[in-house]
């Protein structure tokens, strides 16, 4: 028997992904691009209930972009493309700016 509580939000973040992997396998392209992204909104959101990890008002916004826009995907394929373009774009640029120590 483990250590488990049945609030884990990184085993639960785990949980995901794993599973997330393995179906992968047997689906369409489009729903691995699907999963990533909300793994990314996992993420962000169960770092919040890490003690020692902080979530910033960029990355609360992002996870909220990507709640609002992920079921794009299912119909409307290529905005949800153009919104990923998007969002990537924006998550380098912030990146280049922390890095120079901008933000």
């Amino acid at each position: 028997m483990s250590d488990a509580r049945p609030d884990d939000p990184l085993f639960d973040f785990v949980l995901y992904l794993i599973t997330s992997a393995r179906v992968s396998l047997d689906e369409r392209a489009i729903y691995g691009s699907f999963r990533l992204i909300e793994g990314a909104s996992r993420l962000i959101e169960a770092a919040e209930e890490i003690p020692g990890l902080k979530v910033d008002d960029f990355l609360r916004e992002k996870r909220d972009s990507i709640d609002q826009n992920k079921a794009r995907m299912m119909l409307e394929k290529d905005a949800y493309r153009r919104w990923l373009t998007d969002l990537a774009a924006g998550l380098a640029s912030e990146s280049v700016k922390r890095s120079m120590g901008e933000s």
